[in-house]
């Protein structure tokens, strides 16, 4: 506080000098046209340093902003974040129901025997998951795992060709990639 009392005391000091300087001085209008210069000078270093302190302000506003609310356009917000891995099973089919929050894209292998699937830039933070289907005429496991950025899904027949559907649907908010697996033969 006593730096505003010490501005508006200063303040006050300069009118009564000029108001003492004018008394003396014989063209009052031309120091008046002065002082009039001199307080238009002053308002405007004052605007250009409110300005400044304006813009300084709004860019350590946005860093900070930035640095708590990431980019919604970037590549990592929009990376496909898998919400949820399960099976099912019954007498005639195998269900392999991956979950995720947005479309997936994925490629697709299939190697005798085999089924591999590939999604790129899948985020998922189960760990790994594997699993043994027994069936009629031979069996095949599945492991679902991170590999690096990709996630990769993979199922082997042993035993027996393996005969696997996959496709992508969408389910409320969610999308799901169902890959089915019958058990009879």
């Amino acid at each position: 506080m006593s730096l505003w009392r010490r501005l508006v005391d200063g303040l006050l000091r300069e009118h009564r000098a000029r108001q003492e300087e004018l008394a003396r001085v014989e063209d009052p209008d031309l120091l008046r046209a002065e002082w009039r210069a001199q307080r238009q000078r002053l308002t405007l270093w004052l605007a250009s340093a409110a300005l400044g302190a304006g813009l300084f302000g709004m860019i350590i506003g946005q860093l900070v902003y930035q640095r708590t609310h990431p980019d919604p356009w970037s590549a990592e917000a929009r990376r496909p974040v898998i919400l949820d891995v399960e099976t099912h099973q019954d007498a005639a089919r195998f269900e392999l129901l991956i979950t995720a929050d947005r479309s997936l894209f994925y490629e697709r292998y299939r190697p005798d025997g085999a089924l591999s699937l590939r999604l790129p830039r899948a985020r998922w933070d189960g760990g790994e998951r594997q699993g043994r289907v027994v069936r009629p005429g031979g069996s095949f496991s599945w492991t679902v795992g991170q590999d690096g950025q990709d996630l990769k899904v993979l199922l082997v027949g042993v035993g027996g060709a393996l005969q696997a559907s996959d496709q992508l649907v969408e389910e409320g908010e969610d999308w799901v990639l169902k890959v089915e697996v019958p058990l009879t033969p």
